[in-house]
């Protein structure tokens, strides 16, 4: 129940209290009480401070007295105080939800609106500085801004170069969303057409939203920034600063500010575009992190699992990616998968390579349209498995037998170690895997061993082929939800980044079985098992040729080197 009808006595005396309040200074006139929409009961009032009246409306809660009012601005959109929530927005008081007992009043809040609005205008036109209650959040300061400037370390630093009194243009990248518009400047480009691009804004962004252009410009420090009253004084001020511009999008320097402004035609307006700044920088990755940039990694698969383990492993540092997948991006996928309707009937391994350029701008990403050990040419196939063997890690996300046994052969011939992983259907947990060259068996040995281990504890899981999504080949899809797939992604994730970054792995074991519910060998959730696939296998007997056996195969293969080429030279005859 609202809180007038449940305490008569607080209702009357919040009225009364503000009545007399009005009654007893000079600074306060209250006008009306009212109810609005929702039925809670709202003073219209003004108070006088600085030399100026300012028209406001205490606004009471459902749950007053136990959550505090609120005082607004009344029929004004700017912005009053530097303690505000946003042009129009409440009043930022010395009493909020953080520091309110229920045996405060109205009246309270009404002192202290009349002090930060007189404190801060000790003198009209100059503002004084209050302190404050708290911090205003950054995403407190934008609640209330439609349009946003995103500024980057790399456009500060651009913008904070450009030499007085010359006219630079620029182009933006304007992202529109439902509830806002985000400009970011993605170039500036001198008078002698040498141009900067910022190495932080993803190039896909240009090709998928609108890129206005934008003049920029430098005014002396003592300047005064062209005034937003309208276009024909904002372009006269600018005229007279300098310099002249058609373009709907400004950009003024005065020494480390940069004002935008949005120009509009056809009604004759100035909009300022308010900035989010750069924030203060932090290392959110451990040094051992650093060195991911250069590695390259091979992911076979970019269905529900290899897609999340993708971005995961983008957003850790890995640089550079072989991205190897044939499978079309569904509707049906979105239950698991990373990406979503923006990508709905593409190839998943362009889209996913899209995913993690727009994560970050600097990785390089090579994608192969094939599946591997399918149906396609030899010679596709052949160079495929010679640039797998070119990378540091060979991640298997297909959870197919007969793919790891491929993949096991190119690990074996170039040394490289190799993680894998697989979801269990039902929900009740998966698999994560690595093969290192030395130190573990090769990974078809180590399967072997794996099953032997579920068979051997009468729990072997349910399984499905490739792909996760589409079932491949008439298997029915794999059940499991997204916070499975994403669970075994993860730990996956931290297996591989282990292996990059790390000279010794903090991980124990090679393999882990990861219960997220009962069923197989688990009894219970986040029930993990190691297992143990023992140590790698002996190296070979290598039979050693005399000096007369070893001629012979030199001689062989010069051979049929010369007879290659007699076919060469003949072919060119013919010719």
């Amino acid at each position: 129940m609202t809180w007038y009808f449940s305490d008569f006595t607080r209702f009357k005396a919040e009225r009364e209290g503000l009545e007399q309040l009005g009654i007893m200074t000079d600074w306060f006139v209250p006008l009306s009480w009212h109810f609005d929409c929702n039925l809670r009961l709202v003073l219209d009032a003004e108070i006088a401070a600085g030399g100026k009246s300012w028209p406001i409306y205490l606004q009471y809660p459902e749950f007053f007295p136990h959550t505090p009012p609120s005082v607004f601005p009344r029929g004004d959109q700017s912005r009053w105080s530097l303690h505000q929530y946003g042009r129009g927005g409440e009043l930022c008081l010395e009493f909020g939800p953080d520091n309110w007992t229920p045996d405060l009043t109205g009246v309270q809040l009404i002192q202290s609106a009349y002090r930060l609005l007189e404190s801060e205008n000790l003198i009209v036109g100059e503002a004084g500085v209050v302190a404050s209650r708290h911090r205003e959040t950054l995403g407190q300061q934008f609640r209330s801004e439609y349009s946003r400037f995103l500024l980057t370390r790399g456009s500060q630093a651009a913008l904070l170069a450009v030499p007085l009194k010359t006219i630079f243009s620029g182009t933006l990248v304007s992202t529109h969303h439902k509830e806002v518009v985000v400009h970011v400047l993605r170039t500036i480009t001198q008078s002698d057409g040498a141009t900067w691009a910022d190495p932080e804004i993803p190039a896909q962004l240009a090709d998928e939203y609108s890129e206005p252009s934008a003049s920029i410009f430098r005014i002396e420090p003592e300047t005064e920034i062209p005034p937003a009253t309208n276009l024909v004084e904002f372009r006269a001020a600018c005229e007279a600063c300098g310099f002249n511009t058609d373009k709907r999008y400004v950009i003024i320097l005065r020494g480390a500010e940069a004002h935008y402004f949005f120009t509009w035609e056809k009604d004759n307006s100035v909009y300022v575009i308010s900035t989010i700044p750069v924030q203060p920088e932090q290392s959110r990755l451990d040094d051992a992190h650093a060195g991911l940039n250069d590695k390259k990694i091979a992911l076979i698969g970019c269905g529900s699992l290899g897609s999340k383990l993708a971005t995961m492993l983008a957003r850790a540092g890995i640089g550079k990616w072989l991205l190897v997948d044939d499978d079309l991006l569904l509707p049906e996928n979105f239950v698991r998968h990373d990406l979503d309707w923006r990508d709905a009937g593409t190839h998943k391994v362009q889209s996913v390579a899209r995913r993690l350029q727009l994560i970050n701008p600097a990785v390089e990403t090579t994608v192969w349209r094939i599946r591997l050990g399918g149906q396609g040419s030899a010679a596709s196939a052949e160079t495929i498995l010679k640039m797998l063997g070119e990378c540091d890690l060979i991640f298997d996300a297909t959870a197919d037998p007969d793919l790891l046994n491929l993949i096991s052969a190119v690990a074996a011939a170039k040394s490289k170690p190799v993680v894998w992983a697989e979801v269990f259907g039902g929900g009740i947990g998966g698999l994560i895997a690595r093969f290192r060259p030395g130190l573990e068996p090769p990974p078809q040995y180590m399967r072997r061993a794996i099953e032997n281990w579920f068979g051997e504890q009468d729990g072997r899981p349910v399984r499905v082929g490739r792909s996760y999504e589409t079932g491949g080949d008439g298997v029915p899809p794999l059940i499991a939800d997204d916070a499975d797939v994403s669970v075994i992604a993860a730990h996956a994730a931290r297996f591989a980044i282990d292996l990059l970054a790390r000279e010794e792995s903090i991980f124990p074991h090679s393999v882990y079985a990861i219960g997220m519910g009962m069923g197989s060998v688990f009894t219970e959730p986040f029930d993990t098992r190691p297992i143990n696939v023992g140590p790698p296998p002996a190296e070979p007997v290598t039979q050693v040729l005399s000096a007369e056996e070893t001629a012979a195969q030199v001689a062989t293969i010069l051979e049929l080197i010369k007879a290659r080429f007699d076919e060469v030279d003949a072919a060119a005859e013919d010719n």
